[in-house]
């Protein structure tokens, strides 16, 4: 008889049933469910469509924004190659500024 209670399926899914009205709270209410358990099957759905061309938004935004950024890359090297090209005139256009300083100096009594 010991052996069949052991092995009994009623008995122990009994004592799992007990086990498990045991772990409740101590104040005795339920603990909080999920919000999105609560949803059925085509609400989820709806959400999960939505959510993903929100992404699809942001990946497009995030590709515009790095073409831009390469573009403005690409410009920003061209104009220093052309300010590299133009630094020897602006150095002489300084020491022309700097003999025509040193010449009105000389000039004044």
């Amino acid at each position: 008889m010991a052996l069949f209670r052991a092995n009994s399926t009623h008995l122990t899914a009994k004592k799992k049933r007990i086990r498990r009205k045991g772990n409740t709270n101590d104040e005795g209410t339920p603990s909080p469910r999920d919000p999105l358990l609560s949803y059925n099957k085509p609400q989820l759905v709806a959400r999960l469509r939505v959510a993903q061309q929100q992404l699809q938004d942001l990946e497009r935004q995030l590709a515009t924004l790095a073409e831009i950024s390469l573009q403005r890359d690409a410009q920003m090297a061209a104009l220093e190659v052309k300010l590299a090209e133009l630094e020897p005139y602006r150095n002489f256009v300084e020491q022309v500024r700097q003999r025509v300083r040193q010449e009105e100096h000389e000039g004044e009594p």
